[in-house]
């Protein structure tokens, strides 16, 4: 996911260098995390055009060294994607719509850690079997997505298991981007 977003990065910089198109937009944000059912997805409270405004952002282990109204330059590439570049370099890239009322959750106040605990927390909040835990209860619609494509395509066993398996795994990927936060 690291990997995926460092490419995402190198992208939306590079379109926004062919577009003539520079970090034009200063504003101050604060990360925020929303609670919603079993779902944890992470959002950058944005202070704009006199209001408010919330960007969930793909989680990296960058995001927890934010400070509150922390400053921060907004760009905009070739494809319209929106891509906010916050002091000292931290680059947090939207997973979806802006919000412009509070979004659904409860709002639990994500602070800033600081150098020892970002160290020891961040191995733990940035490792692949918190990512795989936080994102598997999408997996359960698996077998259910299975028991129905047997009913409507027939089959046996083995296209159940690799159904529900292939729609586990595209359960478990679709939240992962969605931009679910483990911290």
């Amino acid at each position: 996911m690291a990997l995926i977003v460092l490419v995402w990065t190198g992208w939306s910089t590079a379109c926004a260098v062919l577009a003539g198109r520079s970090m034009i937009t200063s504003t101050t944000v604060r990360r925020v995390r929303f609670q919603h059912r079993m779902r944890s997805r992470g959002y950058l409270e944005v202070h704009e055009n006199g209001g408010r405004a919330w960007y969930p952002v793909y989680f990296h282990t960058g995001l927890l060294t934010i400070v509150p109204d922390a400053d921060a330059r907004a760009s905009r590439s070739i494809l319209g994607r929106r891509a906010f570049v916050i002091e000292p370099g931290i680059v947090a890239l939207p997973s979806g719509r802006r919000c412009s009322s509070l979004p659904p959750g409860t709002p639990l106040d994500a602070p800033r850690l600081n150098d020892f605990d970002l160290l020891t927390r961040s191995d733990r909040f940035g490792s692949l079997r918190r990512r795989i835990m936080l994102d598997a209860p999408a997996a359960v619609a698996g077998p259910i997505i299975g028991l129905l494509w047997l009913v409507v395509d027939g089959g046996g066993f083995a296209e159940f298991v690799a159904v529900s398996l292939l729609a586990a795994i595209t359960a478990i990927w679709w939240s992962a981007i969605g931009g679910s936060d483990p911290s």
